[in-house]
Formats: structure tokens, sequence, C-alpha cells
């Protein structure tokens, strides 16, 4: 059976690095890669105000996504707040429309857009919908509250916290099919959510595994020196990401240990960092950088090593990070914590990921002591092996198959 694939996206993501290599990334993969189940067209709709239509600075971004993805179609599906969003149901009929009696999968980021192509399948009866769950966002509520578990809420905290548990769980029942970012996020949904058992995982993935192409003019760019080992983070400054009281404290450590580590960090919050590091007297400069992100896996590639260090809170063990993905298709090795979610069991050996557990009070020695002979010994050397977990789990030319997998059971092919 034909099919079109229609990605829905809400508010303002799309103008995010992340929502470009997760959504949009993926929907050019669906377009391009005509093995299997492929779709007939595919299209992305943004859910925005109807003002956006008109807006400069909103054209110059869809004008990037479309010179980025030139194989989709992006569509703004606008509508006006004190009127209750209209005209965007009549924008969506209209655009649904145009495509024909050919069946329609509505893959949804986020249950706002989910919500929309619910109320929207009852004009398109043999439509269907997905729901793609990147988080468990009624905890990443309260974690921007300060509040790092839900056991812990109290009060409007806690009434909030269940009154968002409870849209996620009315909008699943609605939905044709779920699918999520990690094995452990899929479990909490079964369990907590009651999602179906036939949910799906496909993590956070890029759409190239590159190569050492620009290792060395980077690294010279850089200042890096051929003897240097370079350590970097690479992600936002957030109070989830745990770097000022993880990540900044273990490089500090290690760096003093180990003389010849350098820290490159690449953040859009260099601002916020520069404060973080007023307290650290690193003997090299750390080096910050904001890079593109179409440039992210070029400077990635200087390093030899990522680092990713959360506390095991419910966030982050059922999230997937896609700095994982950067990171390995990059040909670096990560040095995780135990619990962050998102790591593939197979991928934790001396080659790939090794694993601290610095959220546990006093284990900063302990971990230093592991990490420094892993350097030593120079099992992180083997690029090769993690661009080889990468192709094989991280990779939006592999994962779609899974995707497409669940639009064949939906229109029953």
């Amino acid at each position: 059976m034909k099919y079109n694939l229609i990605h829905i996206t809400s508010a303002g993501e799309y103008k995010t690095p992340l929502v470009a290599s997760q959504l949009f990334d993926q929907a050019q993969t669906q377009s391009m890669k005509q093995v299997g189940y492929a779709p007939s067209k595919v299209q992305v709709w943004i859910l925005s105000p109807f003002r956006e239509l008109f807006d400069n600075k909103a054209s110059s971004k869809i004008k990037s996504l479309q010179q980025r993805c030139p194989n989709i179609s992006i569509k703004i599906i606008g509508g006006i707040g004190r009127l209750k969003d209209f005209p965007q149901v009549l924008g969506a009929i209209i655009a649904r429309t145009s495509l024909g009696s050919t069946p329609a999968i509505y893959h949804c980021r986020g249950e706002l857009a989910a919500q929309f192509a619910v109320a929207l399948k009852k004009y398109f009866p043999n439509d269907r919908v997905v729901l793609d769950v990147r988080g468990y966002w009624p905890a990443e509520m309260l974690y921007k509250r300060g509040i790092q578990m839900p056991e812990h809420a109290v009060g409007k905290d806690i009434a909030d916290y269940n009154t968002a548990v409870g849209v996620l769980s009315s909008i699943i029942s609605k939905v044709d099919a779920v699918t999520t970012v990690s094995a452990e996020l899929r479990a909490l949904l079964i369990n907590k959510i009651n999602a179906p058992e036939d949910t799906t995982v496909v993590p956070c993935c890029v759409k190239h595994i590159s190569d050492d192409r620009d290792r060395v003019m980077v690294r010279k760019e850089l200042g890096f020196a051929d003897g240097d080992i370079v350590v970097v983070y690479s992600g936002t400054a957030t109070a989830y990401q745990h770097l000022e009281d993880l990540t900044l404290p273990f490089l500090y450590e290690l760096s003093k240990r180990h003389k010849a580590i350098r820290v490159l960090i690449m953040s859009p919050d260099i601002d916020v960092v520069k404060n973080m590091l007023a307290e650290y007297d690193f003997s090299h400069p750390v080096v910050l950088k904001n890079v593109p992100q179409a440039e992210v896996a070029k400077y990635l590639s200087a390093a030899d090593a990522g680092i990713l260090l959360r506390k095991p809170t419910l966030v982050n063990t059922v999230a997937n990070p896609v700095k994982i993905a950067e990171y390995l298709a990059s040909g670096l090795s990560i040095i995780a914590e135990e619990g962050v979610g998102g790591i593939p069991q197979f991928a934790i050996n001396d080659q790939v990921i090794i694993q601290t557990t610095l959220a546990e009070e006093g284990s900063m020695v302990k971990n230093l002591i592991k990490v420094d002979a892993w350097l030593n010994g120079g099992a992180y050397k083997n690029r090769n092996a993690a661009r080889e977990v990468a192709r094989k789990y991280y990779d939006w030319n592999t994962s779609v198959d899974i995707h497409r997998a669940t639009y064949s059971r939906l229109l029953k092919t």
C-alpha cells in the first residue's frame, strides 16, 4: 500500500538544532531511502502562530531547513491564538487534501502535535497517528523547578506533575502507535502510562557517520598539539546536564592527574560556561567553541573522547542524549556516568564506552584512577569501533526501518 508521511512538530521547536537533526534529518532520510516500505511523499508540518508566515526570521529558518533537506516539503500550519488557533485546522485540511486519497501517517513529535493529528484524523479516517515521545516531560517540568525526582514533589508541584502525566496518558490512549528514544523510557511508558506493548525504540540518531578528514586541521585551529588527549563536552549548560557539579569538577581533577589532557567545550551557552569556569585554574586554558549544528561533527573529530556525566535521576535514566550518537559517529569513545539512558549494553566496553560512578558520594578518586588507567591504556584510540556502534544503532539510514515497520503494521500491508 502506498502512503504519505507527515512529520508534525509544534511551537518554536523547529528553530532548534536538536529538531533539525532529529526531525528534519530523519524526514530527509525517509524521502531519500527508497528501499523497503518507503513513503510516496514526505512532508513536515510546523504548527505555529499565524504571524510566522510573514516573519522574516521564520522564513529564513525555513529556507535553511529546506536547503538542508531538499527532498521534503515543509509547511507552516498557522493559527491565531486569540481565535482558538483558527484557521490552523482548515490549513491542515487543505494541506492534507492536496495529497489525495493515499493514506497518511502523522509522525508526531510530542503530545501537542499528536493531539492535533488525532483531531485531524476524523476528517481522514484512513490516516494513522504515531506519537514520538522524545523524553519524559512531566519529570522534566519538575527538573526545571529544581525537583530531581517526582517523589520529592509536594503541593502544586505534585499536582502539576500528575496533571502532566494524565495528559500524556490520555493522548497515548488515542493514538495508533507509540515510539520513543530509549528502552528505559519505553518500559516507563508501558508500566506507568499504559503505552502499548508494541511501543518501539528508535534512539536519537545522526544522518552521517563522519571521518577524520578534518581532524588535523581542526586540532591545529583549536591549538591542540599531537600529544594532547582532547576530552570534549558538547551540549547546553542546563541543570540536568550537570556540567557545573559533575563534569567540570571531574575534568579539572583529571587534567591535574593526567598532564596530556586538554578540555574542549562546545556549547551555545558559552557565557554561562565561562562563569562556571571562573573558579577553576586548569593547567591549560579550556577551549570554548559555539559552532553551527552542521559543523558539530567536524569539530568533534578533533577530540579523542566525549564526556557525558549526569546524575541518574529519572529524567536522565530514561533520556537518550543526542550527544551519544554525535560522539560515536565522530569516532569518539565516551566517558559516561552509569545509569545514563540510551546507551546499549553491547557498547559498554573499553574501546567504546567506559562508565563512571561519580554520582556516588566520595567516589571521585576511584573514578579518576579508573579513567586515568583507561587513557594510559589507549583503548580510546580505536575510533573505528566507536563509529561501528554508531553505524549499527545510531544511524538514521538504519533506524528509519524500525519506523517503517510500524507504519506497515498500522496500514496492514
